[in-house]
C-alpha cells in the first residue's frame, strides 16, 4: 500500500509540473486501469482463494470419490478455460467426456482430464436429482460423441455435429429425458446458447462436492 501511495503521489506530481513535463494520456489509462485491476480483480481473487481454501477439498479427494455415469463435472472462467468455464460428463466407462476446441471431443480418464487444467482452478461435480437420467445421459454420450465434427458456438440445439461443451451435456439430458438443465423453456424454439453457467444454476442438479487443484 505504501508502495501504491508514493506511486500516486509521483503521479500528480508529475501532472501539475507543467505542460512542458505532463506525462502522455497512456501513461494516465495505464496508472488508472492498473489501480482499478488491483483494486476490483487481484483483490476479489485473493479473497476467493482464500474462502476456497477452507470450503473445498484438494484435488485428491476428487479422484476418490466414486462418480456415478451422468455427472457433470464444472470448472469456472478461468485462464485453462478460457474464461467461459467448462465442463465434462461420466459415462458408463467412467471416462470423462467433453467436447473441446482441440477434440472437438476427449473421452479422459479422469486423471488426464484434471491434468487439462491449472493449478488453481477449481472443480464442482454436479448430480442429476431423477434416478437413471444420469445413466441415460451417458449412455447417449457414449452413443453419439463421435457424430461431433465441428467445436462450434451455435445456436441450434438441436445440432450435434457442431457443439460445444455445454450444449453437449444439455443434449444429453434433454434427448433422454427431457431434463432441461437451462430451465429456459428454450426447447420450443430450439434455438440459444447453453452457456456452462446456466447449467451450474440448474434445479435439476444437486452439487455433490467442490474442489480445488
Amino acid at each position: 500500500m505504501k508502495k501504491e501511495s508514493q506511486r500516486i503521489s509521483t503521479f500528480i506530481h508529475r501532472w501539475f509540473k507543467g505542460p512542458e513535463k505532463r506525462i502522455k494520456w497512456s501513461e494516465v489509462y495505464l496508472a488508472v486501469a492498473g489501480k482499478m485491476h488491483r483494486l476490483l480483480v487481484e483483490g476479489r481473487r485473493a479473497r476467493s482463494a482464500a474462502r476456497r481454501l477452507h470450503q473445498d477439498l484438494p484435488i485428491t479427494a476428487l479422484g476418490q470419490m466414486k462418480l456415478e455415469p451422468g455427472d457433470i463435472l464444472y470448472t469456472p472462467s478461468s485462464e485453462s478455460t478460457y474464461y467461459a468455464g467448462h465442463m465434462g460428463i461420466i459415462g458408463l466407462d467412467g471416462k470423462v467426456y467433453h467436447v473441446h476446441p482441440y477434440g472437438p471431443v476427449f473421452a479422459d480418464s479422469l486423471d488426464w482430464y484434471i491434468t487439462r487444467f491449472y493449478e488453481g482452478d477449481r472443480f464442482i461435480v454436479f448430480r442429476s436429482r431423477f434416478n437413471q437420467a444420469g445413466v441415460k445421459a451417458a449412455q447417449w454420450v457414449q452413443d453419439h460423441y463421435k457424430q461431433v465434427k465441428f467445436y462450434r458456438l451455435q445456436t441450434n440445439l438441436r445440432s450435434i455435429e457442431r457443439n460445444y461443451c455445454s450444449k453437449f451435456i444439455y443434449q444429453a439430458y434433454q434427448f433422454t429425458t427431457g431434463l432441461d438443465l437451462w430451465s429456459r423453456k428454450f426447447v420450443k424454439l430450439n434455438q440459444g446458447y447453453i452457456y456452462p453457467f446456466r447449467i451450474e444454476r440448474s434445479p435439476e442438479l444437486e452439487v455433490l462436492g467442490t474442489f480445488y487443484k
